[in-house]
């Protein structure tokens, strides 16, 4: 019987989520499946993408939480 797997399946195998017997599986899957190879290729261009993105608060997010951080601290008094 063949496995079919999932794009979730994949995402579980970068993440190092898979059972043993999975991961064998899918490794066995990947030897012979070049579409399978192919969409963990893409997976992982899109994890690594992840990786470097870098977040942060606009001035405008950051202005309302002050401004929220000194009404409360005069409450509080």
């Amino acid at each position: 019987m063949t496995k079919t797997f999932t794009e979730n399946d994949l995402v579980r195998f970068l993440y190092d989520e898979l059972s043993k017997n999975e991961k064998s599986a899918l490794e066995q899957a990947l030897l012979t499946d070049t579409d399978l190879q192919t969409q963990l290729d893409q997976l992982r261009a899109v994890q690594g993408d992840l990786n470097n993105v870098q977040f942060s608060p606009s001035k405008r997010s950051v202005n309302k939480i002050l401004d929220f951080s000194k009404g409360y601290h005069k409450q509080s008094v």
